[in-house]
């Protein structure tokens, strides 16, 4: 996995496309009021904080990024069967924000990171690229190249650790390896070149070194460090109980701590103690246990730290997760709150929720999450196209 640099022939489109000032016919949204200057969502919130609509009609957003002179950027998926992703620039006006793409033919963007030399980084499917915005038009400098992309995972969620590395989401390519040995080991989490693993790449001498970091983490779409430098991970578990039986309640996600060389359990492992017997016999305490259970399918894919300045007191320094699963248990915006021992709390908080609870708004999609400096959360939506901000009052 080489580093190459190129230019991308993909153009800066001339004509910007404006974002409303309200949820238009089919948008699905009724707003009211004011958020922050955006006109607000009509959503249950946690005390002293609102929900804004600041565009729409965004394609599949996926990965969003705050910069810090108040633009955003947001990844357009696209398509899952042809390279139709587009990096998009939001640049904000009174009441929203004008959106116009600045690349576009990436194959399945998602992972939109800052990295510590100020660029900014965004995953395709089969890529870990440096955008270089100081050029026009923009230039795409592919750095970590032929990733895994097929199966059913493919997305790639990345994340800069205090080290510099990137740890990067290489997603595993089926549900629990039903495709494997019956009463063996899986072959996909056990081999050198592991899928359901987080991965670290390293520059070193100019050339990227990579090592499985972690491993047997079914798909890692939300990846964050902590203020101490840890790793936490939330697992978007298996879908189908052993016997290839679905419930709403198993098996549970997970919020993980991740440490190096861990094996966390997939696909033999679920929950606390939950062996599958589709693979002979075995005993769940010979593999990392996750620090907190998450709903079933609740399907985190976005986290980030909140600690920014402009972040509430009573809030800063907590994790806050998208849940984007469509099940009673997804569709929310949650928080643990962090003792001083760096434990967090036993249960999270809601942020945000209410979706379900009436027309006036679609069913909710949270994708991706981040905070800028101010302290307002942006947070996409691809089911919906839409990018929104959840604001201090």
């Amino acid at each position: 996995m080489i580093g190459e640099r190129f230019r991308t022939g993909a153009l800066l489109c001339a004509l910007a496309v404006t974002a409303p000032h309200a949820a238009g016919k089919g948008d699905g949204y009724a707003t009211s009021g004011d958020c922050g200057g955006l006109p607000a969502v009509p959503l249950k919130v946690a005390k002293g904080f609102c929900v804004g609509l600041a565009a729409t009609k965004l394609g599949f957003p996926r990965g969003v990024l705050p910069l810090a002179d108040g633009r955003v950027l947001v990844a357009d998926l696209g398509r899952w069967d042809a390279p139709r992703g587009r990096l998009l620039q939001l640049t904000p006006r009174p009441g929203g924000f004008d959106v116009k793409p600045l690349l576009t033919g990436l194959d399945r963007p998602h992972g939109l990171q800052a990295g510590p030399d100020g660029a900014v980084y965004i995953g395709e499917a089969g890529r870990i690229s440096r955008v270089r915005l100081d050029r026009s038009p923009p230039v795409l400098e592919p750095l970590i190249v032929k990733l895994p992309a097929t199966g059913r995972h493919p997305l790639k969620q990345f994340v800069f650790g205090p080290d510099g590395a990137i740890y990067a989401n290489i997603g595993s390519t089926t549900d629990h390896c039903e495709d494997g040995p019956a009463g063996h080991p899986c072959p996909e989490a056990e081999r050198p070149d592991a899928g359901a693993a987080i991965w670290r790449y390293k520059l070193e001498d100019g050339r990227w070194t990579a090592t499985v970091f972690a491993r047997g983490l079914r798909n890692s779409m939300a990846l964050a460090f902590g203020p101490d430098g840890s790793l936490w991970q939330a697992e978007n578990s298996r879908d189908w109980l052993p016997g290839n039986r679905d419930s709403d309640t198993r098996p549970p996600d997970e919020l993980n701590r991740i440490r190096p060389g861990q094996h966390y359990g997939w696909p033999y492992c679920t929950g606390l103690d939950a062996f599958d017997p589709a693979f002979g016999s075995g005993d769940c305490r010979r593999y990392a246990k996750p620090e907190r259970l998450l709903p079933a399918h609740a399907a985190p894919l976005g986290m980030t730290f909140y600690d920014s300045p402009g972040a509430p007191a009573p809030w800063r320094g907590s994790l806050v997760i998208a849940l984007h699963g469509y099940r009673k248990l997804g569709h929310r915006i949650v928080a643990y709150r962090f003792d001083k021992s760096g434990q967090p709390a036993r249960n999270f908080e809601v942020l945000v929720e209410g979706w379900q609870a009436d027309t006036s708004h679609p069913m909710g999609a949270p994708t991706d999450i981040k905070a800028d400096r101010h302290g307002r959360l942006w947070v996409t939506e691809d089911r919906n196209g839409t990018l929104l901000a959840v604001a201090s009052r």
